[in-house]
């Protein structure tokens, strides 16, 4: 019990000693460095494409690019695929169980513990887990987002399916343009399936449960606290579960869980302040707004392609801070975006962590679980 309580005070300073160590080799011209900058080029195009075509939130196109862009092109296709899917079909079971549900808080609550599961639970089961993910995701952020007007259901879920393809496209086209092209994903362990989940399986569905009850607490606390975005720490949750890998070890997954939520803190922090510091030049042109944001992009994605276990630091980092600096038609005029996602991903984060800790089984209630394969 010591050496856990030692290993979560030291777990910050330990992540900003490899931060640093990060930014400290720095490079342009090797391997790394050329992948940052495709990663960059495709953030930059993805903005101009949807200011352009004038989307409704610009920064989920960027934020797409972003993270769909992989090594080489066979793996940004397949990823691009996995995302452009899960995120079609998760906005239309969205936006056809809105009817039903945003009258009533208690079947919404119902809805959004299931969706959760399903997606989490499809992550670590499923040959196509990111979709799984991605779907159940973007379902709750389309249920929470229409609270407020149920009528902008349909438009929020066509949105954000735009808004993603347009910046999965753009990362793909820049990968099949600059990028190796290389062999795909390399192939791992099979998927486990979806099989004796009370069984063998029941740490994924500890797990996915866990992650259900923090979603569907989202409203109640949100509406009791009346704190801003909502949809966003719904999101937050969905990925501070996010893990591919769970075992038997009842106290390694909930680490898994604290290192995770500690590490999408502290990058939300870092980009969130970063971005607002920006925020306060004023950028009154596009120019230089734009070389500013494709500088904080670059730092992240260095971050984020990190080999010493802290990469979710630079991907959380570098979302923050493209939220923050891309708000609308143009170079952002106020702050308080950005304040307002900070506040929803910080309080995502602790809710998930409190309902990790509070459903924590004992060492006996777990003994009869087995390992699952990656």
């Amino acid at each position: 019990m010591k050496d856990s309580q030692t290993e979560a005070k030291s777990l910050p300073r330990d992540t900003i000693a490899r931060l640093y160590q990060e930014l400290a080799e720095i490079r342009f011209g090797n391997a790394r460095g050329q992948h940052c900058t495709r990663i960059t080029l495709a953030v930059a195009l993805a903005v101009i494409a949807a200011l352009v075509l004038q989307v409704d939130a610009p920064w989920w196109a960027a934020i797409s690019a972003f993270v769909s862009i992989q090594v080489t092109a066979p793996s940004s296709i397949a990823r691009g695929v996995l995302r452009i899917g899960g995120t079609t079909i998760g906005a239309a079971v969205g936006f056809f169980l809105s009817p039903w549900l945003i009258e009533d808080q208690i079947a919404l609550s119902l809805v959004l513990f299931a969706l959760t599961v399903t997606g989490v639970l499809g992550l670590q089961l499923s040959g196509h887990g990111y979709a799984w993910l991605l779907g159940a995701a973007t379902a709750n952020l389309v249920l929470l987002a229409a609270l407020d007007d149920p009528a902008s259901a349909l438009n929020i879920a066509c949105n954000r399916t735009g808004e993603v393809t347009i910046g999965t496209i753009t990362a793909i086209l820049v990968s099949l343009v600059l990028s190796p092209q290389g062999e795909n994903l390399k192939v791992g362990p099979a998927a486990p399936g979806w099989s004796d989940l009370f069984g063998a399986g029941w740490p994924s569905m500890q797990h996915a449960l866990s992650a259900g009850l923090g979603v569907m607490l989202v409203p109640w606390v949100w509406n009791w606290l009346e704190l801003p975005s909502l949809s966003q720490a719904a999101i937050t949750i969905a990925a501070v579960m996010a893990m591919q890998t769970t075992s038997e070890n009842e106290a390694a997954n909930l680490q898994k869980v604290a290192i995770r939520a500690t590490h999408r803190i502290l990058g939300c922090f870092i980009g969130g302040v970063a971005g607002l510091a920006l925020l306060a030049v004023s950028f009154e042109s596009f120019l230089p707004w734009l070389a500013a944001l494709s500088a904080g992009v670059w730092i992240g994605a260095h971050v984020q392609n990190s080999t010493r276990g802290i990469s979710y630091v630079g991907t959380q980092g570098a979302v923050v801070f493209i939220m923050t600096l891309v708000q609308g038609s143009g170079p952002p005029t106020s702050i308080m975006a950005g304040v307002d996602r900070f506040a929803g991903v910080t309080g995502g984060t602790l809710l998930v962590l409190a309902v990790s800790l509070l459903t924590a089984s004992s060492p006996r209630d777990s003994s009869h679980s087995a390992q699952r394969g990656a």
